[in-house]
């Protein structure tokens, strides 16, 4: 699969984290792949084939062609069902808030359709971006739906976005008590502003980074880092710490999961 990524339009930058697209053809069946939880929410559209998502019941469902994916603190099983041609929109913890307009717990743990967030207007912008000849006009095409969105939303919080600002500063280690002496706003007066925009409580989306942390971690292990040591640069107490933490986002532990094949969550993970 061709995994590539965009850099959004500078208006954007503080909103969305990047644009992208993955393609690629599912020739024969493939086992459903994990996809964990970043912070992030996201709006996709399908190009081409719609997935299926696996539930923890064992029920499957086909993905909308067009959707919101809405803050997540557990992994999603997703599998290809024939042509892969996805286009997605990654936002900064916080940042769907100003184009959806909604609370975030409307959405939060949950895939819903584009139609039932911005009405008729999801469908015909899905129809727009699948007319699209090219990757970057497709691009320039949803950009210029999120901009034109951004600018009749005249309520910004500055607050929040320097709260979440020092949270990836800090790795995901930043006690609560700090967070809210630097920004001069009580415990309770920023979960609530976080429940609205983010959706996950500061405490969690600190949980999520360390977590997401752990993968950029994993990479020098060649070079000798042993597990002991990246659960300690990651800010955890001690191995058994990490690995309870990576079984409640991911579903398993890490040596369980780095055992799969997931070429998909693989490419998500590379890019953060």
């Amino acid at each position: 699969m061709r995994y590539e990524e965009f850099r959004p339009a500078e208006p954007l930058l503080q909103h969305v984290k990047c644009l992208w697209i993955l393609e690629g053809e599912s020739t024969q069946p493939t086992s459903p792949e994990r996809i964990l939880p970043d912070g992030c929410t996201e709006m996709v559209f399908h190009l081409g084939d719609a997935f299926q998502q696996h539930s923890q019941n064992g029920t499957i469902d086909r993905q909308p062609l067009a959707m919101m994916v809405g803050q997540m603190k557990h992994h999603l099983l997703i599998q290809p069902t024939g042509k892969v041609s996805v286009l997605g929109v990654r936002f900064w913890p916080g940042g769907a808030y100003p184009f959806l307009r909604i609370p975030q717990h409307e959405i939060a743990e949950r895939l819903v359709a584009l139609d039932a967030v911005l009405g008729s207007f999801g469908p015909t912008l899905h129809a727009r971006i699948a007319d699209g000849t090219s990757s970057s006009e497709r691009i320039r095409m949803v950009e210029q739906v999120l901009l034109a969105r951004l600018s009749e939303f005249h309520k910004p919080d500055d607050r929040l976005s320097k709260a979440i600002q020092l949270i990836y500063q800090a790795g995901g280690c930043l006690p609560m008590d700090s967070l809210g002496k630097t920004l001069g706003v009580n415990a309770r007066a920023l979960d609530r502003t976080f429940n609205t925009r983010v959706r996950i409580p500061p405490k969690t989306l600190c949980r999520i980074v360390r977590f997401q942390r752990v993968f950029k971690l994993l990479e020098d292990r060649d070079a000798g880092l042993s597990w002991p040591q990246i659960a300690l640069e990651c800010g955890y107490y001690d191995q058994s710490h990490l690995i309870k933490e990576f079984k409640a986002f991911a579903g398993k532990e890490p040596t369980g999961y780095l055992a799969e094949q997931n070429p998909m969550s693989e490419h998500f993970i590379a890019s953060r």
